[in-house]
């Protein structure tokens, strides 16, 4: 299971989730919305996203490069 399928939980489409989709205005999370998207997505991947990344995330694809740098960024098991 990747981003855009936790993701998906949060919204409704009827179409898949795109890379380039606007958080916000294509996939029509509000801020309450989008912080249990975050949740999720932490809890999915046992990482935590720092507030000051997450105001730089817009689209889907902020999403997933911000959750490869902090994978990158910890330290070898």
């Amino acid at each position: 299971m990747g981003t855009t399928t936790v993701l998906s939980k949060h919204v409704e489409l009827d179409r898949p989730i795109r890379p380039d989709d606007d958080i916000t205005n294509d996939l029509g999370l509000d801020s309450l919305a989008v912080m249990e998207a975050v949740a999720d997505i932490e809890d999915y991947f046992q990482i935590n996203i720092p507030e000051d990344m997450l105001s730089r995330i817009t689209t889907v694809d902020d999403v997933a490069r911000a959750l490869l740098d902090l994978q990158n960024a910890q330290p070898a098991k």
